[in-house]
C-alpha cells in the first residue's frame, strides 16, 4: 500500500502526517491535470487556427476560448491555494508534534544518559534533523506521489489518443528518474557531511556559551570567535558543496524531462 505503515516509518510521520500527506497528494494530481487542462485549451486554440491558416476554416470566435481561460485562471488559483495549504500549511503542525514528542522522550530520559551523549548531537536533532524532516514533508513527499499519480493518467490518456505523441512526450520520464535515483548515493554522502559539520557548529557554539567567563578571564574572545566562525565557514561550504552536487542532477533531470523528439513516422506525416 502507497501510505502504509512502511512509508510512515520510513518517513517518521505521525498518523495525521500521513492523512497530510496523502491530501497533499490529491491536491497535487488535481493541480497537474488543471495545468495540463490549460495546455489542451492552448492546442485547442492553436488548431483552430491553424485550421484558419492551412484549410481556409472561418475564423474561430474568440468568446468560446475567453471564457475557458478564465475558468482555467479560477481554477488554477483555488487549486494552487488547496495544494499550498496542504503541502506548507499542515506540515508545520507535523512539525510541532515531532518537536513536542521528543522533547517529551528525552524528559523522561535519566540523568546519566545526558552525561554519556553529546548535547551538540541532540541539539542538532531536535532542531537541524526536524528542519530536514520539515524539509521533505513539505517539499517532496505530497509534490513526489503527486506527480506518480498525475504522470500515469497523463501517460494513459495520451496513450489512448496516440501512441506515437505518447512515446514523443514521456520517453524522458524514465531517463529522469533513472537519473535521480541513481544520485541518491551522492546525497547521502554529503548528507552525512552537512549533518556532521552542523554539529560542529552547535558544539563550538554551546562550549562558548557553558565557558563565556573564562573566556573573557583570559582574554580569549578574538580566539574562540575565530574558531566558531571558522567552523560556521565550513558549514556554509559543506551546504553550497552539497546544494550544487545535488542540483546538478535535478537540474539535468529537468531539462530531460522538457526535451521533447518525434519518431521517423510522425516527421514524415508533418
Amino acid at each position: 500500500m502507497m501510505f502504509g505503515k512502511e512509508f510512515q516509518r520510513k518517513y517518521a510521520l505521525t498518523d495525521q502526517g500521513v492523512r497530510n500527506t496523502k491530501t497533499a497528494t490529491v491536491w497535487t494530481v488535481i493541480v497537474n491535470l488543471v495545468v495540463m487542462g490549460g495546455m489542451g485549451i492552448l492546442y485547442l486554440m492553436m488548431m483552430r487556427y491553424m485550421d484558419t491558416l492551412t484549410a481556409g476554416a472561418p475564423l474561430p470566435g474568440s468568446a468560446l476560448f475567453i471564457l475557458m481561460a478564465l475558468v482555467f485562471i479560477a481554477l488554477s488559483f483555488f487549486t494552487h491555494m488547496q495544494q499550498y495549504r496542504a503541502t506548507y500549511g499542515l506540515v508545520y503542525a507535523e512539525v510541532e508534534s515531532v518537536r513536542i514528542g521528543l522533547a517529551e522522550r528525552l524528559r523522561k530520559l535519566p540523568l546519566g544518559y545526558f552525561a554519556k551523549r553529546d548535547l551538540a548531537d541532540l541539539t542538532e536533532t531536535i532542531l537541524g534533523d526536524v528542519n530536514r524532516l520539515e524539509h521533505v514533508w513539505s517539499h517532496c513527499l505530497g509534490y513526489l506521489y503527486g506527480a506518480f499519480i498525475s504522470t500515469a493518467i497523463i501517460a494513459a490518456s495520451l496513450f489512448c489518443m496516440d501512441w506515437r505523441m505518447a512515446i514523443s512526450c514521456l520517453w524522458g520520464v524514465p531517463a529522469a528518474f533513472a537519473l535521480l535515483f541513481g544520485s541518491r548515493k551522492n546525497a547521502r554522502h554529503y548528507a552525512i557531511i552537512e549533518k556532521d559539520a552542523g554539529i560542529q557548529v552547535s558544539d563550538g557554539i554551546q562550549k562558548t556559551l557553558e565557558n563565556i567567563r573564562e573566556i573573557r578571564a583570559a582574554n580569549q574572545q578574538e580566539r574562540f570567535l575565530a574558531e566558531l566562525n571558522g567552523k560556521i565557514d565550513r558549514h556554509e561550504k559543506t551546504l553550497l558543496s552539497g546544494e550544487l552536487a545535488c542540483g546538478i542532477f535535478v537540474n539535468a533531470a529537468s531539462v530531460i524531462m522538457r526535451l521533447g523528439w518525434r519518431p521517423p513516422s510522425l516527421r514524415e506525416q508533418a
